[in-house]
């Protein structure tokens, strides 16, 4: 069981961790290339518009600190009550974090993004973000409906496992093959509503640290509760 443990945390946490470092270290490079590049041209056009390039290229920086400041706050908050179902706790503070990460981004927007020649303009990259932080939250609520017990997908599965294995392949299989449906028509609303500000990609992985946490509370806790239910016998 230790030895699981150890495995869990170092392959799947710790991979996982690496895998967000580089995707997030990424979206924030791309996104200062986009603005420096943006800089210029603002610079060749009102050359006394110095502030207005620091802002933006510091903007992805900054949107991210404020998604990284609520990840923690959003992670201290989730505490469950002795009979409350531990995925509503986790739920209540994905909530948090993306809302506290949804205040930061519109706040950070209008103070680095809004430009005296186009005073509106912010207002459409803070909606953009706010898109990005929507999807993520609706990516949470289509994995729990595809994965929990409480739901169709998973009963379906359990019940044609009555049947035999090749009835549960087959349930299985079709389950997998559904689930794809709505993350892709997310993804599609998503970038028809924000293509042509391409923002969406940063506020989103302001939440990647709660969503981290709860992946590894999900290997911690569940497969240790089942090393334990074998080593005593439960059936």
């Amino acid at each position: 069981m230790i030895a699981d443990l150890v495995g869990d945390n170092v392959g799947d946490c710790a991979g996982r961790g690496a895998d967000l470092f580089e995707s997030t270290a990424a979206e924030n490079i791309g996104a200062m290339i986009l603005g420096s590049t943006l800089a210029l041209r603002v610079q060749a056009a009102n050359p006394g518009a110095a502030f207005s390039i620091i802002g933006v290229m510091l903007f992805p920086l900054v949107v991210r600190s404020f998604g990284l400041i609520a990840s923690i706050i959003g992670i201290v908050t989730v505490k469950a009550k002795e009979d409350e179902d531990p995925m509503r706790a986790l739920n209540r503070g994905y909530w948090i974090t993306a809302g506290l990460a949804a205040v930061g981004f519109v706040a950070g927007t209008y103070w680095l993004l809004q430009f005296p020649g186009n005073p509106d303009a912010w207002w459409h990259f803070a909606m953009a973000g706010v898109i990005g932080i929507a999807t993520s939250i609706a990516f949470v609520y289509i994995t729990q409906y595809y994965t929990e017990y409480r739901y169709r997908p998973v009963k379906a599965i359990a019940a044609a496992s009555v049947t035999g294995p090749a009835t549960n392949i087959i349930s299985g299989f079709a389950v997998a093959m559904e689930c794809t449906a709505l993350p892709a028509f997310t993804i599609g609303v998503a970038i028809i509503t924000s293509y042509d500000l391409g923002k969406s990609a940063v506020p989103g992985g302001g939440l990647f640290g709660t969503s981290q946490s709860g992946h590894a509370w999900g290997f911690v806790v569940f497969d240790r509760a089942g090393d334990r239910i074998t080593i005593v016998n439960v059936p």
